[in-house]
């Protein structure tokens, strides 16, 4: 459901972005009601419900005429029906300035000087800005400026504003002799932020490609008048030559039009930029960029860029980049990248990379990819991957062309070309090489080579090992602590000793086996096989067994093929709970081609003179008959 919402959003992000508008001060919704008030008292009543700082040129409206007020409406609404509609609203940060209509004048050069209201020092590098214009400049050394206002209002409303102080309105008026104004500085509370991922909680400013891109003094400007406003539309050569001038920073755009790359606090609506769209606090809509996209804070919405999209905290909805996608704090959505895709928070959707994904908490969505996949921490749905897989806890699979890891649990599966561990494995392992889990595995295990603790279904491979296991163990060779474990000493109709161990489960186990020189010309064997053992009452069972030994007739080494092989079909009795005496028929088929280089004549002495089967093909000869097998066992 998150994936879906975030595919929802890019896409209304791409077609209506001006429907994304976060609530401005003018749209909050103020109940005020007064009869018979001051006009300056009931400004102030809709200002202290509607929670902002209002501003205003004490000439522009009679504070002293009485008035009365009964809204329950925004408060743009609010304000209009006691200022009236001759004068505009501007909201800037958290302030709301009451403006004069603008008349054409001549530009004028306002003087002052800007020192800190506690201590009387002179306030550097403030930003002394004319509101609703683009004109803005910096205080010297000394806390003084000297600015060239439009004059379109007069006096000018001046916003002055400094990091680490509190933003004041002055007006000013022409011809007016340098005046002294001043800032008080904030509190170190109202200074803290929610902590982000990254640990210096950086912001776009610090990035290499700002710092190449945009002027010091710019970047300085925009960090001094903080929330700053916003404009319909932005355009931009490069991040200094900009419609929004030198305040182009601490603006956010609906509209924004970069030509090589452009700057500014925000996007609410749609971006375009020839090669990067850099962006302070928050973008809601969607950016296309040649080269890069960058994000100070969250994005709603959509990214695209040929090279690198980052997003310093959360983003919500989707990012597609030629090279590399970045999130640091939270990704609900989709990345799709040609390379590596990182997310350091969440990751609530899908990840999909040409070479990697890295989540460093959990991923609570899909990661596709190339070559690697890495969740540091829990992966909710599935992990595929041309190499490798690595992730804590897996609710769902890894498929992997070569390595799965998980270091909890899988709640899927685990399918690898060559290895998987987990501690603990719902669905199953499979792999062409190796299968291993710390603990549990409750599917089965499928690889060459496969170790468990507890296998709660079947190993089928050529070495199977666990300590426990309820199903079948088929393979060359199995072993389970608590599987089933037999050592016989048998007699045979060909050898008349042999000691045998059967290992493996009830369902299907291996057969080792060692005829030693019980006879006085010397004859021994090797043998191997499997069998399975159903149970015949509490008591009884019967071992069904295809074997197959190479006997060395006399005291030399034979190096030619004497293979006996043998189907066994032996009752067996459990005298108490381990000694088993058991006894059946055997088909014997021996195939050789051990023959006297001198006669060409077969030299194997095993067979007897009833045959059953008696052929010859060129220098191999097989002959079959009846036999029997006696044995006495203890189980362990």
């Amino acid at each position: 459901m998150a994936a879906d919402r975030s595919w929802r959003l890019a896409l209304l992000a791409f077609i209506l972005p001006c429907a994304l508008h976060a609530q401005s001060i003018l749209q909050r919704v103020v109940q005020v009601h007064a009869d018979h008030v001051r006009l300056s008292e009931a400004l102030e009543l809709v200002a202290r419900d509607g929670h902002f700082k209002l501003s205003y040129n004490a000439a522009l409206v009679n504070g002293d005429s009485v008035v009365s007020l009964d809204t329950d409406g925004t408060v743009k609404h609010a304000l209009q029906q006691l200022v009236g509609k001759r004068v505009i609203l501007k909201e800037s940060g958290e302030h709301i300035i009451l403006l004069a209509a603008g008349a054409t004048k001549d530009p004028v050069l306002l003087r002052g000087q800007v020192l800190n209201a506690v201590d009387g020092s002179s306030v550097q590098q403030a930003s002394v800005y004319e509101l609703h214009e683009k004109h803005a400049v910096r205080t010297d050394a000394s806390g003084g400026f000297a600015l060239e206002a439009s004059g379109r209002r007069d006096p000018t409303p001046l916003l002055l504003a400094c990091k680490g102080y509190r933003d004041t309105v002055v007006y000013v008026a022409r011809n007016t002799n340098p005046t002294r104004y001043t800032l008080r500085p904030e509190e170190r509370l109202e200074r803290l932020e929610v902590l982000c991922m990254n640990e210096r909680c950086a912001t776009v400013d610090e990035l290499g490609l700002t710092r190449l891109l945009v002027p010091t003094a710019q970047i300085d400007q925009a960090a001094n008048l903080g929330s700053g406003e916003t404009r319909i539309w932005q355009v931009s050569l490069i991040p200094s030559v900009s419609t929004n001038g030198k305040i182009a920073g601490a603006v956010v755009n609906h509209f924004s039009f970069n030509v090589f790359a452009g700057y500014s606090r925000g996007l609410d609506g749609f971006e375009l930029g020839g090669l990067a769209n850099l962006e302070r606090r928050d973008v809601k809509g969607a950016q296309v960029a040649g080269l890069a996209n960058l994000v100070g804070r969250d994005t709603k919405g959509a990214q695209v860029a040929g090279l690198i999209n980052h997003t310093l905290r959360s983003l919500e909805g989707v990012q597609v980049a030629g090279l590399v996608n970045t999130v640091w704090d939270t990704l609900t959505g989709v990345q799709v990248a040609g390379a590596v895709n990182v997310v350091k928070g969440g990751m609530l959707g899908l990840q999909v990379a040409g070479l990697g994904n890295l989540a460093t908490q959990n991923c609570d969505g899909a990661q596709v990819s190339g070559a690697f996949n890495v969740a540091v921490k829990d992966v909710r749905k599935m992990q595929v991957a041309g190499a490798f897989n690595y992730g804590r806890n897996v609710s769902g699979a890894q498929v992997a062309g070569a390595l799965n890891v998980a270091r909890g649990a899988v709640g899927g599966g685990q399918i690898a070309g060559a290895m998987n561990v987990a501690r603990e494995v719902t669905g199953g392992q499979i792999a062409g090489g190796m299968n291993f889990a710390l603990d549990t595995v409750r599917g089965g295990q499928v690889a060459a080579f496969n170790v468990a603790r507890v296998v709660l279904g079947s190993q089928v491979g050529i070495v199977n090992l666990s300590d426990t296991i309820a199903g079948m163990s088929v393979g060359i060779f199995s072993f389970a602590r608590r599987g089933y474990h037999r050592f016989d000493v048998e007699y045979r109709d060909v050898m008349p000793l042999t000691l045998a161990f059967r290992t493996g489960t009830r369902g299907f186990y291996n057969v080792l086996s060692w005829s030693p020189q019980a006879l006085n010309n010397g004859s021994q064997s090797y043998g191997y096989g499997f069998g399975s053992e159903p149970r015949i009452g509490k008591q009884g069972s019967l071992n069904i067994e295809l074997t197959a030994e190479q006997i060395n007739e006399g005291n030399d080494r034979i190096r030619a093929l004497n293979l006996l092989n043998r189907f066994t079909l032996a009752y067996g009795h459990t005298f108490g709970k381990r000694v088993v005496l058991s006894a059946g028929p055997a088909f014997n088929l021996l195939i050789s081609s051990w023959r006297d280089p001198e006669t060409n004549a077969n030299r194997s002495m095993l067979p007897p003179d009833n045959l059953i089967v008696d052929e010859s093909n060129g220098r191999v000869v097989q002959k079959g008959w009846l036999g029997f097998r006696v044995g006495l066992g203890v189980r362990f």
